[in-house]
């Protein structure tokens, strides 16, 4: 074990995963060295994520984990960090006195302060993949959806500045990243003066030419055409609509408070066929939500199935999350578990279904894919880590861009060759 070496774990998002490239530099800044196994690690910092059950769960198991890393070696430092302390405060470290540190999401002065040197002066470091990064706009949430406690964990929404974050795509550019996923809560409510979402992308995607932009968790309240515009006018602006839909039965939107309807879904359905652009539309859903019927549920099938370039299907079963609104109304109308169970497994085949056909309708054309390895890579399509990947019938060099014809698909992974002279 090096005393002055740390270890970083990151669970859940993306949002998560910037924030610990915010902890690690602080890190850096304070001396220390960062080391991929914890045993080698006199510093152990975990970020944890709470956003539901299962998730706390994970986190609570890491925890004990890093419980036994600290108990195994003397003078060992452990910083308990993330959703989970934001959700619970003290109590989500068991209370156990032997955390050295707690600290809230993104809390990067409270890490500094603690090691005795300054948050501002420390860089973001690169974690994991060497390619993909993630820049996040905003932090929190102003919605109130009724099955969510993310405001409660992460605050109240609070927006980069377009100076900062045009500061941070130069430094990750500089760092080697050929794409760049724009994250937030809700990515869409940013706003600087006049400059809005569509605005921003547009000018990181100019100041950039050579890198893709990716844009992560639209809302439909806030969807427009816009987005659609930016991605028309840019190429590298993957035509990739990340939306978070949850359901489309008027009644149950109604009661997630998701502030849209059913008509509001089918607009933007309407935006999508008629863009005059290829796009691939990555849906996230809710099922078994307090009160679904099987009408509600048909609703919301009969909705995907006509939804215009779906590539994804990302499927939740509703979990009862105490200090949620939907918590607070009780148990009265909560769906069987078994029931909610078979929803979420017709919700997975159209899913499959989904893919299936989205690689048919592929096979034969060409498109564009960015090497990761000399035989694995990505095409615009496929966001990292949730979609799939581009394998390449011969070696190719890392971090380049190539226009490949597209072979057999199968499920969420791609055959791709490189046309002689590209």
């Amino acid at each position: 074990m090096s005393p002055r070496s740390a270890c970083i774990i990151t669970l859940g998002c993306p949002r998560n995963e910037v924030d610990s490239e915010a902890f690690a530099g602080v890190l850096r800044q304070a001396g220390w060295k960062r080391v991929s196994d914890p045993g080698r690690a006199g510093l152990l910092l975990l970020n944890t994520c709470a956003f539901i059950g299962p998730a706390v769960e994970e986190s609570l198991e890491a925890l004990d984990e890093a419980m036994e890393w600290k108990r195994s070696g003397d003078g060992r430092i452990l910083v308990l960090a993330g959703c989970l302390p934001g959700r619970f405060g003290d109590d989500g470290s068991g209370g156990l006195e032997e955390i050295d540190l707690i600290i809230g999401p993104g809390d990067s002065e409270g890490l500094a302060g603690f090691l005795g040197t300054d948050a501002a002066s420390g860089v973001r470091a690169r974690l994991g993949r060497r390619f993909d990064r993630y820049l996040k706009i905003a932090d929190g949430c102003l919605n109130r959806c009724s099955f969510c406690v993310l405001p409660a964990i992460r605050g109240p929404f609070r927006p980069a500045r377009r100076n900062t974050i045009l500061a941070d795509a130069d430094s990750l550019a500089e760092s080697g990243a050929r794409e760049i996923g724009i994250v937030g809560q809700d990515l869409l409510a940013w706003k600087d003066g006049a400059c809005g979402p569509a605005d921003l992308v547009s000018e990181l995607a100019a100041r950039h030419p050579d890198i893709w932009f990716r844009l992560y968790y639209l809302h439909p309240g806030r969807f427009d055409g816009s987005v659609i515009e930016a991605m028309r006018n840019h190429r590298n602006i993957a035509p990739y609509i990340d939306l978070s839909v949850q359901h489309a039965s008027d009644r149950i939107l109604t009661r997630m408070n998701r502030g849209y309807g059913r008509s509001r879904l089918e607009d933007i359905a309407g935006m999508i066929s008629h863009s005059g652009i290829e796009t691939a539309c990555r849906l996230t859903v809710i099922a078994g939500y307090p009160g679904e019927t099987d009408s509600d549920f048909d609703e919301l099938c009969s909705f995907l199935s006509g939804f215009p370039s779906l590539r994804s299907l990302v499927v939740f079963q509703y979990w009862h999350e105490e200090g949620s609104p939907e918590y607070a109304r009780g148990d009265a109308d909560l769906i069987d578990p078994s029931l909610a169970a078979e929803r979420v497994c017709r919700l997975d085949s159209m899913a499959e279904e989904a893919a299936e056909s989205w690689g048919e309708r592929l096979a034969g054309r060409t498109t564009r894919v960015l090497a990761e390895t000399t035989r694995r890579g990505r095409t615009w399509f496929d966001a990292p880590l949730v979609d799939g990947e581009a394998v390449f019938s011969d070696p190719v060099k890392p971090g380049k861009f190539y226009d490949v014809l597209v072979g057999e698909c199968r499920g969420l992974s791609t055959q791709v060759s490189v046309p002689p002279g590209n």
